[in-house]
């Protein structure tokens, strides 16, 4: 017992330096990129462009915060949650699926958040639980808000996925769900699908299982969510410009039937 409980602070202090390096590093190169017309509404920092995965290069508008780095999607989601959801002004138990670096470590420091990462992978930075989406490890009716953002089309049993996050959203509650999406067809997938190139040409990238289309509406309702479309398109172009948002990142925003 004793031999475990040295194992699991030495992790734990490695995981605290891990953060602390991480850190360190997202300052110096936010500072490098500090002052412009760009915002990150995740951080709050001005920069002068956002970047590609090079790293350290100005390359596009729409790419990583070079200070905290929220991509495109989590700046999105941070200004629905913000401006249209005002999930800041009040407490709020939240579930995070798979949480992203950047979205997580805003979400993490609001005072008034509850705030709860669940994922697969267990150093991932601020995860709170280990679990798969496909079992959630909470009692039923568990958070006032729940988050999926991207998650999903790596999921092989999607379904089940989303009756999980049902499951845990308490009545009255509600959730955000987004996925790589093209409103020209159905849902594409093909269990027997397994070259990773292939499944980059089919879906988009070498993890995906499936690329979702116009039918997704319809899966939600099967899980027992009723589901508003929330398109990017909405958007003003100003916003968009400002905060470097992209016109492909849909959000669905669900409420439980019947709550």
């Amino acid at each position: 017992m004793a031999t475990v409980k040295r194992t699991i602070r030495r992790y734990l202090s490695f995981l605290r330096r891990t953060l602390w390096m991480r850190e360190c590093m997202l300052f110096v190169r936010g500072a490098c990129f500090a002052g412009g017309p760009y915002r990150c509404p995740c951080c709050g920092w001005r920069v002068r462009g956002f970047m590609d995965r090079s790293g350290w290069s100005v390359h596009n508008t729409d790419g990583y915060c070079p200070r905290c780095n929220a991509k495109a999607r989590h700046r999105r989601l941070w200004l629905y949650l913000r401006d249209e959801a005002r999930l800041f002004d009040s407490e709020q138990r939240v579930l995070d699926v798979g949480p992203a670096p950047g979205l997580a470590r805003a979400l993490a420091g609001c005072r008034n958040l509850d705030y709860v990462a669940v994922g697969t992978e267990e150093d991932t930075p601020r995860l709170s639980v280990l679990g798969d989406v496909r079992a959630l490890p909470f009692v039923s009716g568990t958070f006032d808000v729940v988050l999926c953002q991207h998650v999903l089309e790596h999921v092989d049993d999607d379904r089940r996925s989303l009756a999980e996050l049902r499951r845990v959203a308490k009545h009255g509650g509600w959730a955000v769900i987004s996925v790589p999406l093209n409103l020209d067809g159905p849902t594409h997938e093909d269990p027997s699908i397994t070259d990773p190139a292939e499944r980059e040409r089919l879906f988009g990238e070498p993890g995906h299982v499936r690329m979702y289309g116009n039918d997704l509406a319809e899966r939600l309702r099967d899980a027992g969510f009723d589901a508003t479309f929330h398109p990017a398109e909405s958007i003003p172009a100003e916003q968009c410009e400002r905060y470097g948002l992209r016109r492909d990142e849909n959000l669905f925003i669900c409420r439980p039937q019947g709550g």
